[in-house]
């Protein structure tokens, strides 16, 4: 089955995930210019130098088995690791939180500054209106 996720933050890369897992094609649609959502990393240009700060979510908190299993895996691949001082189950993205996001959307087909304006039914399919003009078939 051909799916369309609207929005590549770490809602719609972990469904695109298990979608991909089970067989699907995944395409997901984002407005920005890059992976974050809640977990946004950004940087500055400052006098001294350029800075880098997580502006959305600081920490997650694993505490389901699969999620717990994600973050191991993750730590492996040097994406996350555990941030005591918020609790037992905190983690963090290294070096910032949109490091989980760019992980999972590196292997996801997302199409970037891609807003979408709305769904519409045709007889052929679901078409996504972008705000750009363009349709895109799903």
């Amino acid at each position: 089955m051909k799916v369309a996720i609207v929005g590549a933050g770490i809602a719609g890369l972990s469904c695109a995930t298990r979608l991909r897992a089970g067989g699907h094609l995944v395409a997901l649609f984002d407005k920005g210019r890059g992976p974050g959502g809640r977990m946004a990393t950004r940087r500055v240009d400052t006098p001294l130098g350029k800075v880098a700060f997580d502006h959305g979510a600081q920490y997650v908190t694993a505490r389901h088995p699969d999620f717990i299993a994600a973050m191991a895996a993750w730590e492996d691949a040097g994406v996350v690791a555990r941030w005591p001082a918020a609790g037992a189950d905190a983690w963090v993205g290294t070096p910032g939180m949109n490091a989980i996001v760019k992980h999972l959307a590196a292997t996801a087909t997302v199409f970037w500054n891609h807003r979408v304006e709305q769904l519409r039914r045709t007889d052929a399919g679901w078409l996504l209106d972008p705000a750009h003009g363009d349709e895109s078939d799903v």
